[in-house]
């Protein structure tokens, strides 16, 4: 009797249990739903150059096809200066570098409100004989590594600072500790630093070497390769025909380094008729790049690298010299690669298919288009501060809307955090309203 009654107590409590943790769940449910509603800056952080995963896809959705008349809502805007480097995100702070007068600066912003948090600033080195046709930088872009945030001014100074509070942490001089090869046209340091594991991989370009690794907590080097120039186009990491893999541009072809240690793996020879490559590569599957150059001697090509018995062997599948590439971006969705083609002088918006180089179309009026692709759309920023939306398909371009948000020249890539867009020109920053449900 008395078993039955314990019994009926344990049914009753155990129902009172679920009842309880179904509630709660129902409950955290609920609270995580509001969380998400009110936060508008919620998505990915960008904490390097090309966005989260580095390819310019963004995982974003809601964003509007059709904006007002007057473009899309703008949240706020405020003067910044000049320079090219992209602007970071992280837990609602923007990061980003800009220069005024003879300082290079390093500033955060509130992402809601674009008021200053910090800022850190030194005095900027021109060398004489860097051109500054297009401005004195800074053109690359910083890259926040857990608390930290590390910058690599026009001239070569790299600074490591506090993420939260700015504080000069360590910070290191490239071309007095490594010197610096001579460039046929010289436009200072523009490759921005990569993460890679516990190491941060850095363009040098000296008399006795071409790319370092440094311990991001210290500054200290963790190995330093072969000598070699270096060019002005982004770098990138990507796992290649089974093994990680450093890809740059040198002067006179590109180049892939093991980024444990610095060793040498493969050189591919594009000439050139300055050394002046400026696109990143795309990756386009775990054996083959799309890389492209510009001017006359310039184009797109697609390479087969294939590991061999002591190393790489690299192989020129195509070339197109319609597919000249400059100081833009470019992303792959399948078997097509979509962004500007035509180099520095003459572009427009293309998709060709990567395996054998032939463009399915090409789209006028866009010249160096900054692309990203985010909610199955293509997100644009031309040269002269134009934005646009379309879908894009190897069957065609759709344009939905189009915008002019900025001031030339917009060579900086946009960064999409959520629905909300950043962007900058020589001379301001600003916050966009992209989501459906803006007024």
């Amino acid at each position: 009797m008395f078993s039955l009654k314990y019994q009926k107590y344990q049914t009753k409590v155990k129902s009172k249990e679920t009842t309880f943790t179904s509630t709660s769940i129902l409950w955290r449910c609920i609270f995580c739903i509001i969380i998400l509603f009110l936060h508008p800056c919620f998505g990915q952080d960008w904490l390097q150059w090309g966005g989260p995963k580095g390819n310019f896809i963004v995982e974003s959705k809601s964003l509007a096809e059709n904006w007002p008349a007057d473009g899309p809502k703008r949240l706020w805007k405020r003067p910044l200066g000049e320079g090219y480097s992209t602007i970071l995100y992280k837990d609602g702070q923007l990061y980003t570098m800009t220069s005024e007068g003879d300082s290079e600066i390093i500033i955060s912003l509130d992402a809601k409100t674009g008021e200053t948090i910090w800022v850190h600033r030194y005095l900027r080195d021109i060398w004489p004989e860097m051109r500054v046709g297009y401005g004195v930088g800074p053109n690359a872009s910083p890259l926040i590594v857990n608390n930290q945030i590390i910058a690599i001014g026009i001239a070569g100074q790299m600074r490591c600072l506090d993420l939260n509070t700015g504080k000069l942490i360590w910070k290191r001089n490239l071309p007095e500790e490594f010197g610096r090869r001579k460039r046929m046209e010289e436009y200072g340091y523009s490759a921005s630093p990569l993460r890679y594991n516990a190491s941060i991989i850095v363009h040098v370009g000296g008399e006795e070497h071409a790319v370092i690794a440094v311990d991001p907590k210290t500054g200290s080097n963790l190995w330093k390769s072969a000598p070699g120039g270096v060019s002005y186009a982004q770098s990138s990491i990507i796992t290649l025909a089974g093994r990680d893999q450093y890809i740059y541009f040198s002067p006179e072809g590109i180049n892939g380094l093991d980024p444990k240690t610095g060793e040498l793996l493969w050189h591919f020879v594009i000439p050139v008729d300055n050394g002046n490559h400026l696109s990143p590569i795309v990756k386009c599957d775990e054996s083959h790049l799309f890389v492209s150059s510009q001017f006359d001697s310039g184009g797109g090509r697609l390479l087969k690298i294939l590991p061999t018995k002591n190393n790489f062997n690299v192989q020129q599948v195509w070339f197109d010299s319609n597919l000249r590439g400059s100081c833009w971006t470019n992303f792959r969705i399948d078997d097509y690669i979509y962004g500007s083609a035509g180099g520095h002088e003459f572009s427009q918006l293309t998709a060709f298919e990567w395996r054998t180089g032939k463009i399915a179309w090409q789209y006028r009026g866009h010249r160096m288009a900054q692309c990203l692709y985010a909610d199955n759309k293509l997100l644009f920023l031309d040269e002269k501060g134009k934005l646009g939306i379309a879908k894009v398909s190897p069957a065609g371009i759709s344009i939905l809307d189009t915008a002019q948000v900025a001031s030339r020249i917009s060579w900086t890539l946009p960064t999409l955090v959520s629905t909300t867009l950043y962007v900058r020109d020589r001379k301001n920053i600003l916050a966009l309203d992209l989501s459906r449900n803006s007024k």
